[in-house]
């Protein structure tokens, strides 16, 4: 599959729509965040984006404001761990107690009652669990239950109180291994292990070896970010009002969140990542080309979607069954939600910060990656279509640009009209076509980005001076069949 890079901007309208909407009451609705930035990127940098709303200080944020990216951290800290595996000091299937000290490990019965290959003891005399390695803390697999409201508020835990922490024992609810079980506690382990092994601090050692060496800007582990266009201040809603959230310090949870970045200066890191998939020279690179594309490969299947989605060393992996294979992880924080998300092949991706808090950015930019990929992408041949699919298409594109009722009445099967009211259908097609300005030329079925299901279905665009339309039309099984559901939206 190929994809029009120059395309991308054609989208914009339909895209922005899906961000702007985030800070607007709509029906007697409060808005989902007070502000939101959002920012459309290839492995070039950002095709555009745009900032929504109020910071929190009056301003509109833009793609250099900077803030919390929550769980997006992730995708740093096993950067930081794949690097001390490529330098030989820890191997990725060690266990995690090889570099710390654990009290009990104890099961899911509060005893430890599955069989294990190495044996821990619990105080009261039963059998733990083996510890987990590093591999599947990194994975989610470690078997620890999913923990956000506890962890988001454990940032500023000391060292001290972290040992200690783990020295009073830990419960599990699988066995290491098991199965994916989301675990912010596994990833702060893995900074303790990084900070073990090297000698040096967590923050200290993503600093200089990853955030330095890559040249990021407005990118670190707290507010006082330097080459930022302001820093949003965090959100919750509290009897129908915004109210302001103080900031927590780093600590020894800042492996699972801590870090403050601009659109700008995330889709740099993005880029970075998503460049293991060229063929480029990586020998000067903090981390190399395989260990990158290892972080974007699935460790850990969702046990609902083996195979198709599940979760490799700090990013979320899902294999498309159009596009192929997305990377992309969530954030959410006291005050804050974030989503990224890219297509490997390509590296096109959309990403959004917003500042409420876990305002959950991932629907509109999963809605808009995928109408882009949609938009721009050029199949390697013609979709397999019935005679009448393909003709039926000729026919829309012929009423986008001149309605006639002989024509509709033709093609359309009688549910049609019964739906949506001819009218109605006729005028909500005219204000988009007159928006989007459509081309006089018909493009030919391939250039026009198709996408078929059946034979009795299909997908293409239709482009303009100012963006484009996305349509999409079904056949019913009679003989000879005829349209029973078009849809129209913008691009």
């Amino acid at each position: 599959m190929d994809y029009h890079k120059d395309r991308i901007e054609l989208t914009r309208a339909a895209v922005e729509e899906l961000f702007a909407s985030r800070v607007i009451e709509r029906d007697g609705a409060p808005a989902v965040t007070p502000s939101t930035v959002y920012a459309v990127f290839d492995r070039s940098g950002i095709r555009y984006g745009a900032g929504f709303g109020d910071l929190g200080d009056v301003r509109t944020p833009t793609l250099r404001t900077a803030y919390r990216i929550a769980s997006c951290t992730k995708s740093f800290t096993a950067a930081a761990l794949m690097i001390i595996v490529e330098r030989g000091l820890v191997a990725l299937d060690d266990p995690v107690d090889r570099y710390l000290q654990l009290g009990p490990l104890i099961g899911p019965d509060g005893t430890g009652a599955f069989p294990v290959l190495r044996q821990a003891q619990d105080p009261s005399g039963g059998v733990g669990v083996s510890a987990p390695t590093l591999r599947q803390l990194a994975a989610m697999a470690g078997g620890l239950p999913t923990d956000d409201p506890w962890a988001d508020r454990q940032e500023s835990l000391s060292s001290r109180a972290f040992r200690e922490l783990l020295a009073a024992g830990i419960r599990f609810v699988a066995e290491p291994g098991e199965r994916y079980e989301y675990s912010n506690l596994g990833f702060a382990m893995l900074g303790a292990v990084i900070e073990t092994v090297t000698g040096r601090d967590y923050i200290g050692f993503v600093t200089d070896e990853l955030i330095k060496p890559l040249g990021l800007t407005g990118i670190g582990y707290s507010d006082d970010l330097a080459g930022v266009d302001g820093v949003a201040v965090g959100h919750r809603r509290t009897g129908g009002e915004w109210e302001a959230l103080p900031f927590s310090a780093p600590g020894a949870f800042s492996p699972i969140g801590g870090v403050f970045a601009s659109a700008a200066g995330l889709v740099d890191w993005i880029g970075w990542l998503s460049a293991a998939f060229d063929r480029g020279d990586d020998h000067d690179q903090p981390l190399g080309r395989l260990s990158r594309q290892l972080m974007q490969s699935i460790q850990t299947p969702y046990e609902n979607n083996p195979g198709h989605h599940g979760y490799g060393l700090g990013l979320v992996v899902q294999e498309h069954p159009t596009h192929g294979r997305i990377v992309a992880h969530s954030g959410g924080y006291p005050g804050f939600g974030a989503h990224m998300r890219w297509h490997a092949d390509s590296g096109i991706g959309v990403l959004a910060f917003e500042n409420a808090r876990y305002s959950q950015p991932m629907r509109p930019t999963t809605q808009a990656l995928e109408l882009i990929l949609d938009e721009i992408a050029r199949p390697g041949a013609e979709p397999s279509l019935w005679p009448e699919t393909a003709a039926a298409r000729l026919s829309i594109e012929r009423l986008l640009r001149d309605w006639d009722d002989a024509t509709a009445e033709k093609i359309f099967a009688d549910n049609v009209a019964l739906d949506e009211p001819m009218d109605r259908r006729r005028r909500e097609i005219a204000e988009l076509v007159a928006e989007v300005d459509l081309d006089d030329e018909v493009l030919p079925l391939l250039e026009s980005a198709p996408s078929s299901r059946t034979p009795a279905q299909l997908s293409w665009t239709v482009p303009g001076g100012n963006g484009s339309l996305r349509c999409e039309i079904s056949l019913n099984p009679a003989n000879p069949p005829k349209v029973q559901r078009l849809v129209v939206r913008r691009g």
